[in-house]
């Protein structure tokens, strides 16, 4: 996916406007709600038996006139790569929308604004049971999770941040909405050259242990370092630091568990 999101990046490096970038997004964003419904046309895109050629007519005839032929061109981009499977397509497809969307914020210069408002409605969606489940009901169609956004979003968030919430609440595909949205975040952080920690904590960090954490940090992984902190007391004490797929568990909670095993056999 990395390679995909370097080819985003040249294509559009010379694009002087917003809308360029939002276009294309929504594009994308609309092929990935087709894939998800329709199983035989992602595992054929994704199929590597399947010549290019074949693809890229399956492309033009489904899609030619209902987006536009720059989304085109990047679908059949897509599908012409090689996939483990399909779901990793459709997932690049939507990270390829999503790196779109956050570029045509920073035109705009609100990509602080989009990363700060997709770590809020995570922790809103954490902390709010009701909502949680308004996002995840089985019964409730795409249209109307997007639209639960929308009425929650708009006017209040800036537009880059409805779109790509909205999308991701009628899109999770099996993820939890949790996990959608910080992947949201993930890439808005990379888009302002930074990767976000996910730290759990007992108490209230203050000022000066956060910068000592993201400096520690920031020196492993050799970029800056975002903290997104959350008070939890289950952890008892110390720290559970997640950065992407890598724990830290510096916890009590952790270490009394751990001994707990030892002394169970």
């Amino acid at each position: 996916m990395a390679a995909l999101q370097e080819s985003l990046v040249v294509r559009f490096s010379n694009a002087s406007g917003k809308g360029a970038f939002e276009e294309a997004g929504k594009g994308l964003f609309a092929v990935v709600g087709v894939l998800g419904e329709e199983r035989a046309l992602r595992a054929m895109l994704a199929d590597p038996a399947i010549s290019e050629g074949a693809k890229t007519e399956t492309i033009k005839s489904l899609f030619s006139g209902k987006v536009s032929d720059l989304t085109v061109e990047l679908l059949t981009q897509i599908a012409t790569s090689r996939w483990s499977s399909d779901s990793d397509m459709v997932d690049a497809t939507e990270e390829s929308a999503t790196t779109l969307v956050l570029m045509g914020a920073e035109v705009d210069g609100n990509i602080d604004r989009v990363e700060e408002e997709l770590f809020r409605f995570g922790r809103a969606i954490d902390a709010y049971a009701p909502l949680q489940m308004a996002l995840t009901n089985p019964a409730s169609t795409s249209e109307e999770k997007a639209g639960i956004v929308n009425t929650l979003l708009a006017g209040k968030a800036a537009p880059e941040t409805v779109e790509l919430v909205a999308h991701v609440a009628g899109s999770l595909r099996g993820r939890r909405i949790q996990d959608a949205i910080a992947r949201l975040s993930e890439l808005a952080a990379a888009r302002r050259g930074r990767i976000i920690a996910e730290v759990r904590s007992a108490i209230a960090l203050t000022d000066a242990q956060q910068q000592r954490l993201s400096a520690v940090l920031a020196t492993l992984h050799g970029r800056d370092v975002e903290l997104n902190i959350e008070i939890d007391p289950a952890v008892i004490g110390g720290i559970e630091v997640r950065v992407g797929d890598e724990v830290i568990d510096g916890t009590a909670a952790s270490k009394l568990e751990q001994a707990r095993r030892k002394l169970a056999g």
